[in-house]
């Protein structure tokens, strides 16, 4: 039996380490698609990846997902409708369980006319409608 070289200092008797204050971790927008609601006028996932809207969807989420919620919206991937409430003129009919009163866009692409709506509660933001057609929040006519 060979004895220990060094016996271990009980830990009221250790030095502590020099690790720094760390700062908080930053929490980066995540997207979930269980709220989604299927159907005239949006669409389904389905629908989405026969047009092969669903791969640029996800290459947009992968982009967004490396942000915080805060920098998204301030970058404008995602723009909050938050003095509106729901869209006055949609053609979507509001989902009556769901009770969020900010309701949120994000294109798929830069100035595309696809967009996905939902909402965005502890930085994840539930897409509740595919809109291929721009009509969850129509633009005014000029």
């Amino acid at each position: 039996m060979s004895k220990k070289e060094g016996k271990k200092l009980p830990k009221y008797l250790r030095e502590q380490g020099d690790l720094g204050i760390k700062e908080p971790k930053k929490r980066k927008i995540t997207f979930s698609l269980t709220r989604h609601i299927a159907g005239p006028p949006g669409q389904s996932f389905k629908e989405w990846d026969d047009e092969g809207l669903m791969a640029v969807l996800a290459t947009m989420m992968q982009y967004a997902g490396q942000f915080t919620t805060q920098e998204v919206i301030q970058e404008g991937c995602i723009k909050l409708y938050n003095k509106f409430g729901y869209p006055p003129h949609s053609e979507f009919p509001k989902p009556k369980h769901i009770s969020v009163e900010t309701w949120a866009v994000m294109h798929i692409t830069a100035n595309s006319k696809e967009v996905v709506a939902g909402y965005i509660e502890d930085n994840v933001f539930y897409i509740v409608f595919l809109d291929k057609n721009h009509v969850f929040w129509p633009m005014a006519d000029k």
